[in-house]
């Protein structure tokens, strides 16, 4: 018979539960039909109980003892029989400490955003819930590695700068409205920061002197030492510790956070967008429960992929397991050597670094770019293992804070401005911060288009910080892991020159989409293999056919032989990172073919209205300035 636990002498009637040993083949709580079965990790020398607590009251009214017997190697399991679970939440207790299971559901106490009050006499129970949820007209959603153009945000930071007419700013709820957005955007693949269950609220350490040095009140003292209370800051990016298998929250409108989650996923997938989860496993997270973890998601919620963060993740123990077959994967420790030969037919491991980003923004940036460094990241890519290219990221100055400040502004961090990275080559074409100079506006906004130009022709998958498309700025802050705010907000209502850039990305993604040959999955040989007269991927200089290697001239025109992709289009991309401006030659086209100008930077819109022919040989490129020039 269950032993009970009574706080403050409440008698509690009709709560007798039978109890035998349970099944230890999956952790967490399994309901039966009459039973509930409780199966934890816990050492056979260790004391363990079950608390229960009456829903919406912290308070423990009963508790279920587990005892050693009904243990096998390092874990304990029970089966109560007649226990309603539908009435109570729960907790597990070992050796006299309180723990929440790691594989519940549904966290309880952290509904409010931001609640400061719950770090000091809030106590998390967990819920077993099981609502009902139909995937009606959901379909398996497979965006070719060729085809993803990624899509990475927060999703309260995402949707809670709209407008405050519109409800349920900050959730799910609001970020399934603005689906279409992203649709219109020409974006596949969504990648959603931690949506699991995490706490926002951190607790600040009060620095102390040491005691030598610290003040002692004496009762004559007419001056007393202060109080300090604790200060807090809201972790707006959810890294860190978490309970991964319950959704956040603070997160739904609604109060039922699965479901919320998951109508979301089934309207990207209803778009045909794929959903990958960013995941933090920090070291107390093991290889198995980390495998358990990204299946219970994949089948409960059916996502497509995973961003993984963490030190020693098993990559090859994910990518063999064969319920993950089809599941993407991005990690910034992929190699090779991981991946079979197998997984070259449908490509899913990515390498997720910033091996791209320091080259191209050093080339934007004039910070001691390197061109042919550019060209190297321009053409990498490879039959089995993906690239995901950015230019900006959640950690680092936004794709426009890149071209305003030439130094960070971490103040309203309460760091001192020494967090966040020092290195972010970037500069403030002249002043810091916003101005209202035409003629700094004008510089700032080439190199923007220039950085975005040099992310969506690369061959590796692009990825789109939240924001970057309609020039989001973060006032220089590039750590905005605190900022609950306008700061680190994603803004909607929009400048003229932010629409403006908006509708240059949409045509930078058509482009792309248009030109199978700037996405080719198999990387490029630099040779005509096939025999069309025409090497695949060419570089080209003053003259045609000449681009001496070991020069960096800061100027470059990369011809791509549309042919190896099955078109009948070629493209030529040209770049002039230098302070002059450069004659690239084009090498003269076959028969009645010509070239055909279809954007050049250092024109307003940057794409032509109608592509203009080109008569000389050559294309006189403006400093600082890309262009895009087509044969056919």
């Amino acid at each position: 018979m269950a032993e009970r636990f009574l706080q403050d002498e409440k008698v509690i009637k009709n709560m007798e539960w039978n109890q035998k040993r349970g099944d230890f083949s999956r952790l967490g709580v399994v309901r039966g039909k009459t039973w509930t079965n409780f199966c934890l990790v816990c050492r056979k020398e260790s004391d363990c109980k079950i608390l229960l607590y009456e829903r919406n009251h912290p308070e423990c009214i009963a508790e279920i003892v587990v005892p050693r017997e009904f243990s096998k190697g390092n874990l304990r399991a029970v089966q109560v029989e007649g226990l309603h679970l539908a009435e109570y939440d729960y907790n597990f207790w070992i050796d006299g400490e309180v723990k929440t299971d790691p594989y519940a559901r549904r966290i309880v106490g952290r509904e409010r955003w931001g609640d400061v009050s719950r770090r000091q006499n809030g106590t998390l129970r967990c819920r077993y819930e099981e609502h009902r949820f139909s995937w009606r007209g959901d379909c398996e959603v497979e965006i070719p590695r060729k085809d993803m153009v990624l899509y990475k945000l927060n999703v309260r930071g995402f949707t809670k700068g709209l407008p405050e007419k519109i409800p349920d700013r900050g959730t799910f709820r609001a970020l399934t409205k603005k689906l279409s957005y992203l649709k219109a955007l020409g974006i596949t693949s969504v990648e959603l920061m931690p949506v699991y269950e995490f706490e926002e609220v951190i607790l600040q350490e009060v620095k102390e002197l040491p005691e030598y040095k610290r003040w002692k009140s004496k009762k004559k003292d007419k001056i007393q030492k202060p109080k300090l209370k604790p200060e807090y800051k809201i972790n707006c990016w959810g890294y860190g510790e978490g309970l991964y298998f319950a959704p956040k929250a603070s997160y739904a409108a609604s109060e039922a956070p699965d479901t919320e989650l998951k109508e979301c996923i089934l309207q990207m997938h209803k778009k045909g967008m794929e959903c990958i989860l960013e995941m933090d496993f920090t070291n107390a997270v093991s290889k198995e429960q980390a495998l358990d973890i990204l299946k219970y998601w994949v089948r409960e919620y059916h996502v497509n992929g995973f961003h993984l963060q963490g030190d020693g993740i098993a990559m090859d123990l994910l990518l063999e397991d064969p319920y993950l077959g089809r599941t993407k994967f991005f990690y910034r420790e992929m190699y090779e050597h991981m991946i079979s030969e197998e997984e070259a037919a449908y490509p899913r491991a990515f390498l997720d670094s910033d091996e791209f980003l320091y080259p191209c923004r050093k080339l934007a940036s004039g910070v001691n770019g390197d061109i042919w460094e550019l060209a190297d990241q321009m053409k990498k890519q490879n039959a089995k293992l993906g690239y995901i290219n950015y230019a900006a990221d959640n950690n680092g100055f936004t794709l426009k804070d890149l071209f305003t400040y030439g130094q960070k502004h971490n103040e309203a961090n309460g760091e001192d401005n020494l967090d966040g990275p020092v290195w972010n080559c970037s500069i403030n074409c002249g002043v810091e911060g916003e101005t209202s100079s035409r003629n700094v506006q004008k510089i700032r906004d080439r190199r923007m288009k220039n950085t975005a130009a040099m992310l969506f022709l690369a061959q590796g998958v692009p990825m789109l910080m939240a924001g970057d498309e309609d020039c989001n700025s973060q006032g220089g802050n590039n750590n905005a892991y605190c900022q609950d705010n306008e700061i680190g907000w994603k803004e909607w209502h929009l400048s003229k020159p932010a629409k403006e850039f908006l509708k240059y990305i949409k045509r930078l993604i058509e482009f792309r989409k248009a030109h199978e040959i700037l996405r080719m999955e198999h990387p490029m040989q630099l040779a005509d293999t096939k025999s069309c007269g025409c090497p695949d991927l060419s570089y080209h200089e003053e003259a045609a056919w000449i681009a001496p290697k070991f020069f960096n001239r800061g100027a470059l025109g990369i011809l791509y032989c549309g042919r190896y992709a099955g078109e009948s289009e070629d493209v030529y991309l040209g770049f002039n990172f230098s302070d002059l401006h450069k004659n690239l030659a084009i090498p003269k086209q076959k028969g009645t073919r010509k070239w055909y100008l279809y954007m050049d930077t250092a024109v307003k819109s940057a794409f032509l209205p109608e592509p203009e022919e080109l008569k000389e040989a050559s294309y006189l490129l403006e400093a600082q300035s890309v262009c895009i020039i087509v044969g056919k």
